[in-house]
């Protein structure tokens, strides 16, 4: 049965925070989710910035020094906004300190930290600029909290073209590459993106619809994700590698 949504899209704001017209616990499952998310962005500028130390075609360097520049850019709109309610990136990524090492957080982390050349690069940005277009455009764009609606908005024109990009390079890694070096990247990173959407059916997703700070189920944007990516893969001639069906899931 679909989760009771509380508040409507876009009809709470700051000064509802600030002035406790909204119940605390709202205000504590809004500061984790936009907190979870800068710190994606964050981790993915830098999974960008590390890739122009180790990628060497001037037209790939070019798209990932504007990827890096625009999802710092979506960091910053989104502890802006964490701002407005006495929220600092200090205080915010703080909370995240035991989160960003679970399986959610895998995949930033993987591209952040150990990014080694152009098959990581786009294998990163299929992972999280596509995950990231879903999550942004689905649940974010309609959540209850007004400001993180309107910052949606701006990364989710980012983003989409970010998601272009990694959509383009797939099938060019395939004629540079060959697919068989292309399905080794996928089956090394498709478990982490798919469990960048989170556990299924969690307590903090439960809050999180409830509230109306999401529209869907981690699992419905994780199955919808799959089918996207599905039909890409078939497009070039690669099929989609078959994982382990309870998160944290694991490449078979």
């Amino acid at each position: 049965m679909p989760v009771r949504r509380q508040f409507a899209p876009g009809t709470v704001e700051a000064g509802d925070i600030r002035n406790k017209r909204v119940e605390p616990h709202y205000a504590r499952t809004l500061i984790r989710l936009m907190a979870a998310q800068a710190l994606a962005e964050e981790l993915t500028a830098t999974g960008y910035e590390r890739a122009l130390t180790v990628v060497c075609d001037p037209g790939l360097c070019a798209i990932a020094r504007q990827n890096m520049a625009e999802e710092r850019h979506h960091a910053t709109l989104l502890y802006d906004a964490l701002a407005e309610i006495d929220v600092s990136r200090a205080q915010a990524e703080r909370q995240l300190i035991a989160v960003r090492r679970s399986p959610s957080f895998a995949a930033p982390r993987r591209f952040a930290e150990n990014t080694a050349g152009e098959l990581d690069l786009v294998m990163g940005s299929l992972s999280l600029d596509m995950t990231g277009m879903l999550i942004i455009g689905i649940n974010y764009r309609e959540s209850s909290y007004a400001p993180h609606a309107r910052a949606a908005e701006i990364i989710l024109d980012d983003e989409t073209r970010h998601e272009d990009f990694a959509a383009r390079a797939l099938g060019d890694a395939v004629e540079r590459m060959g697919r068989e070096t292309v399905a080794a990247g996928l089956r090394e990173w498709l478990p982490l993106a798919v469990n960048f959407f989170g556990p299924p059916g969690s307590g903090f997703t439960f809050d999180c619809l409830s509230y109306g700070l999401k529209s869907r189920d981690n699992q419905e944007l994780a199955d919808l994700y799959l089918a996207i990516l599905e039909r890409r893969l078939s497009q070039v001639g690669l099929e989609l590698p078959a994982l382990t069906p309870e998160y944290p899931h694991l490449a078979v």
